[in-house]
Order: C-alpha cells, then structure tokens, then sequence
C-alpha cells in the first residue's frame, strides 16, 4: 500500500472505533453534558443524520441502525483502498462479526445490571443475542456455572475463530 493510501485507511479505522465507542455510550444513555461524549457525538452525529436522511430504512422498531451501516461502508471503503474486493467482502463480514461480539457483550452486562426488561433497546439486544446463547446453552449445558453463564464467552471464541478462519482463508487465496 503506498504511503497515501496508508493514512487514509488508518484514519478509516480510527474513525470506526469512533463510531462503536459513541454507540455504545450512546445505548448506555452516558451523560451527554460530559466532554467524551459531546466530542463523539459531534465527530458522528453528522454521519448519522446523512445516513437516516438517505436510508429511512435504517431505523427499525426505534433502534438506530445508521452506525452499524456506516461501519459497513468505512469498512469496505478501507477495504477497497487496499486493492481486492474480495477482501472487501471478508472485512465486511469481520465487520459484522466484530459488532455482533460488541452487541454479546453489552448483553451480558446488561444481565449483570438491573435494567428494565421493558426498554426497546434491551428487549432488541436480547433478541438479537438470545438465540445462539439459548443454542450453546442447550448443547452445551456445562457452560453454566454455579449460576454464572459462559455462553457469551464461548459464542464470542466461536466468532473469533470464525474471524480468524475467514482472514487465514483471505491470505492463503491472495498468495495464490
């Protein structure tokens, strides 16, 4: 990658850990008032409203989904500065993986804090996480601990692994 490019992509990335980090504060309803959160939501917020303004479809049952596709579109952005679209496509679906493990681990803080069960948000994070948590509880049942889950920790390895996989997969068809 030339020295050009280079920058750019770093700035990309940067930019995604931007994004995740004002999402998650956001979905903890962090004080907006404190500076951290002010300065995320002012470095986001712009890209956000583009987004709902020319994707109505991007909010669905009142969870904002603008930051999971501007993720997805820095990333295969990235991706394509770098020169092969199927590595756009592997960094898509890492993408997606790596906010699925974010989305597991706000749920399973989310299990520690009492929080209303009632609460949009929560009732979608459930939703969305509860399934293959269910699945390696039921196959796995040894998973669960003197009353401590561990299936958030084994579905995020499975994840990471699947990650890993796609990305040695990646590797090995570009070296051919």
């Amino acid at each position: 990658m030339n020295f050009i490019l280079q920058p750019i992509v770093l700035f990309i990335q940067i930019y995604i850990w931007i994004i995740i980090i004002a999402t998650i504060l956001s979905m903890l309803q962090a004080d907006p008032r404190q500076p951290l959160v002010e300065l995320l939501h002012r470095l986001t917020e712009p890209a956000f409203r583009f987004i709902r303004q020319k994707m109505p479809f991007s909010v669905v049952g009142g969870l904002d989904l603008s930051p999971l596709v501007l993720i997805v579109g820095l990333q295969l952005i990235s991706s394509l500065l770098t020169g092969n679209i199927f590595v756009a496509i592997v960094g898509i679906i890492s993408s997606l993986i790596y906010s699925y493990i974010i989305l597991i681990i706000i749920s399973a803080i989310l299990s520690f804090v009492q929080v209303n069960p009632y609460n949009p948000i929560v009732q979608i994070i459930n939703r969305l996480t509860d399934p293959p948590l269910m699945f390696v509880r039921q196959k796995l049942p040894f998973v669960v601990i003197g009353g401590i889950d561990l299936s958030p920790i084994v579905v995020i390895f499975a994840l990471q692994l699947i990650s890993a996989l796609l990305q040695k997969i990646t590797f090995a068809l570009l070296a051919v």
